[in-house]
């Protein structure tokens, strides 16, 4: 049976990509739909930034926690309740419309409630990939993930923009039915065990059943530690953090400039939004290859092709600005490489992580993106305004190039194998 018949005859693994997708799709619609309902109810710009900034520090602030509290419980139930809490928060927002509720803390409350449940999505699927699926099917699942969140991406924004030009009671009815078919697609516990016993019986790596850290065994403050000290006394892990880091700064602030840069030429709104969407349609082609390409080729090697790629699209961008349709192409080419670098980084923490601190390890890991992530969007305003074009273009492009250097530097990267050949990690 070939491994894409496997997956797909993985019930906890198709519910569990199918519940998140869910999810990323309602989260796709809400950048445009929650700065539109905060308009809506207050009148005030300012309010509608001040909303976003407050959603994005409580899942900065939730991604120190999240991962502790997954592996102590199941991910199975914290995934549950993610679905069901955002459910809830967008009924509570309809009703908000319906009752014309203008008052910002209240607004605000229920925003970073949402941000909250939210942020338990991503380290609940790892932990529960971690146990459902094989080392070497890892790579081809991780496709389906990024598969599925840039899918997500490309319709979420424009679905909500059509949905909030009718109404946008309808729209935040759309935001609850989203989140609670993805509570109703959640895998149970059950069908998690009863798939991590097949694999055991099979003789697959998979070691551990549903199993969660012993709430009794250690504070809760001491596995948070536990998870950061894990990430940094391992070498790779550390060293895939610096290159993430340098590449998903350049990956999130380069966009803006353009986008800024094209605005003030005059450039038409559309041909902005279709700017916009290139790069995200170069990441689902690419991830169409995701998991062809891990199968085939040592993880070391994805990365140093993929950041490569990236490096020459950024730097030659600098010098095509004024040729809006190359630079597109630069764009949509820039993003192909890209899933299978990020889902090379998920493998390997899933493949080489004991699986009942796979929610810490993933926190641990992305919580330095998360902070400068916000960084790297202010500054592309900022430098925009005082460098110009080309030499902002340069600024977020040397990075790509640093994490490029470092990818080559780092000898532990270089010589990442193919997930085929990883040995399981011990409990």
């Amino acid at each position: 049976m070939s491994t894409h018949s496997l997956l797909r005859s993985n019930i906890p693994l198709r519910r569990t990509v199918f519940a998140i997708g869910a999810n990323q799709l309602s989260d796709a619609m809400s950048y445009i739909s929650i700065p539109l309902i905060m308009l809506f109810l207050t009148g005030s710009p300012e309010n509608a930034s001040l909303a976003l900034f407050a959603t994005g520090v409580t899942r900065i602030l939730a991604s120190f926690l999240t991962g502790v509290i997954v592996d102590r419980y199941k991910p199975t139930y914290t995934l549950t309740l993610s679905c069901l809490g955002q459910c809830i928060t967008w009924i509570v927002l309809t009703l908000c419309l319906l009752a014309n509720v203008g008052s910002v803390p209240i607004l605000i409350g229920i925003l970073c409630v949402m941000a909250l449940a939210s942020s338990f999505d991503y380290p609940s699927e790892q932990a529960i990939i971690a146990r459902v699926v094989p080392t070497k099917q890892l790579g081809y699942a991780s496709g389906l993930g990024e598969t599925r969140e840039s899918a997500a991406n490309l319709i979420g924004s424009p679905l909500a923009g059509l949905l909030a030009s009718t109404s946008l009671i309808l729209t935040a009815c759309v935001h609850a039915f989203v989140n609670f078919t993805a509570f109703l697609a959640a895998p149970s516990s059950s069908t998690v065990v009863h798939a991590e016993r097949k694999h055991r019986q099979a003789g697959s790596e998979t070691k551990v059943s549903d199993t969660v850290i012993d709430a009794q065994s250690n504070g809760f403050f001491a596995d948070l530690t536990q998870g950061f000290m894990y990430v940094a006394k391992n070498r790779v892990l550390v060293a895939i953090a610096s290159v993430a880091c340098c590449a998903n700064f350049a990956a999130t602030g380069l966009p803006l400039v353009f986008i800024y840069y094209y605005a003030e030429q005059g450039i038409a709104a559309y041909s902005i939004g279709i700017f916009a969407c290139v790069f995200g349609a170069g990441v689902l082609l690419g991830s169409l290859t995701v998991g062809w390409m891990t199968e085939r080729f040592a993880l070391g090697t994805l990365g140093v092709l993929a950041v490569g790629m990236m490096v020459i699209c950024y730097m030659t961008a600098a010098f095509t600005h004024d040729y809006f349709w190359i630079t597109c192409a630069l764009m949509l080419i820039s993003g192909v490489p890209l899933p299978a670098f990020n889902s090379s980084i998920v493998a390997y923490i899933n493949a080489s992580t004991p699986v009942d601190m796979i929610g810490r390890v993933h926190s641990a890991q992305g919580i330095p993106n998360m902070l400068l992530a916000p960084v790297a969007a202010l500054l592309a305003g900022i430098m925009y305004v005082q460098w110009g074009i080309s030499r902002t273009v340069l600024f977020y492009g040397s990075f790509m190039v640093l994490a490029l250097i470092l990818m080559l530097s780092q000898r532990s990267l270089r010589t990442l194998p193919k997930l085929s050949e990883m040995a399981p990690a011990s409990d």
